[in-house]
């Protein structure tokens, strides 16, 4: 095979007029050329396709500060942590703030966005406690004549119960309100930061401030733990959401008091973003409650002034689970009451619309005989 390309070569390169061979030999001779040439084509791989440029893929998987997007990295759901994740990302891209600013300020508005809920939460647990000896003595009403069977008894203390409540604005769900709707919100926001720092975000090693600049690894002080166990016990003295530590039960009240320091062991170990975000909740709270026992906010607020009550008319303090017991039964009192109103204006409604119902056996308009 070597043997004729060069072969080829040289004919292709000699002058015709120094050649001096017969006609056969050169017709081999380029018949040999293009078995060799058809033979090596077989051999020879083609040409490999032009690859697609990957610079538009690249930079869709970056944002503008050049680093990968959650969603790149698995992360920012559709499901409620993964909108808590794409907040944080839109602050820390869109205001290009570092990670700790971007957690700060979307811990603060979180808790803007549900003040309003707070008020009202303070407005009826005010409410509870100025008209709580009325309400007890309704409520004593309504379930000694429940408990002999007087159903007309019975009737008559829930309407004037419902009455009650309803005119002064009353209702002991609301004070379930603010924790019901406060909660998701905080696991949301727990779970989401714990997933970027468990990944982790590569960005967030670098994205904290003064001794916890790695956001995705404890705090090597435990510094943040301790704050975040100070402040979580100042909220519960102070009170937060309307309720206070002194209007407590006594186990409720050792309890929560406890609680924040059994809790500590474990936050040590937590990412220093997670407790960045916690602290700033309790210190969120702190101000709230500060600013809320302001005589002229609690009047813009139309939060009513607290009564002082003497305790011989207060009902008992029960211990925590009854007293869990006692709320709930209420709450399903009101409710009850509330349907019960419901049906009756129906019924109101549908009687002097419809038409009239034969309520004797004789007409009385007609003579017997």
């Amino acid at each position: 095979m070597n043997w004729a390309r060069v072969c080829s070569y040289h004919i292709r390169h000699i002058p015709l007029k120094n050649l001096k061979f017969s006609n056969s030999s050169l017709l081999i001779s380029q018949d040999v050329s293009q078995k060799t040439l058809r033979v090596l084509s077989e051999y020879v791989p083609s040409p490999p396709a032009v690859p697609e440029p990957i610079t538009n893929l690249a930079v869709s998987q970056l944002n503008s500060l050049g680093e990968p997007t959650l969603s790149s990295l698995g992360l920012a759901s559709w499901y409620p942590n993964g909108l808590v994740q794409y907040g944080l990302e839109s602050l820390h891209v869109g205001l290009g703030v570092p990670w700790w600013s971007a957690i700060v300020i979307g811990t603060f508005f979180l808790r803007l966005v549900t003040f309003p809920l707070v008020v009202l939460g303070q407005r009826n647990a005010a409410n509870m406690h100025n008209y709580m000896p009325i309400m007890q003595k309704l409520q004593n009403k309504f379930s000694k004549a429940k408990s002999v069977g007087n159903s007309l008894e019975t009737a008559k203390a829930g309407a004037q119960l419902y009455n009650f409540m309803k005119e002064n604005n009353v209702n002991p769900l609301k004070n379930m309100l603010v924790p019901f709707i406060q909660l998701p919100i905080f696991v949301s926001v727990f779970v989401g930061i714990r997933q970027m720092a468990n990944l982790p975000v590569e960005s967030m090693g670098s994205g904290g401030i003064a001794w916890f600049t790695d956001l995705t690894s404890p705090d090597p002080f435990f510094i943040l733990p301790i704050m975040t166990t100070l402040t979580f016990y100042a909220t519960v003295e102070l009170g937060v959401d309307g309720v206070r530590a002194s209007t407590m039960t006594r186990t409720m009240k050792v309890f929560m008091r406890v609680l924040p320091f059994l809790i500590m062991p474990f936050t040590v170990n937590f990412p220093a973003g997670l407790l960045l975000y916690w602290l700033t909740s309790n210190i969120f709270s702190l101000i709230q409650v500060l600013f809320m026992k302001i005589d002229g906010v609690k009047r813009a607020l139309k939060i009513p002034q607290l009564v002082k009550h003497d305790s011989s008319v207060l009902p008992e303090k029960k211990p925590f689970f009854e007293e869990i017991k006692g709320t709930w039964n209420r709450s399903k009192t009101v409710v009850n009451l509330e349907e019960r109103q419901r049906l009756e204006a129906i019924k109101f409604k549908e009687a002097g619309m419809g038409a009239l119902q034969k309520t004797f056996k004789q007409d009385p308009k007609k003579k017997t005989q």
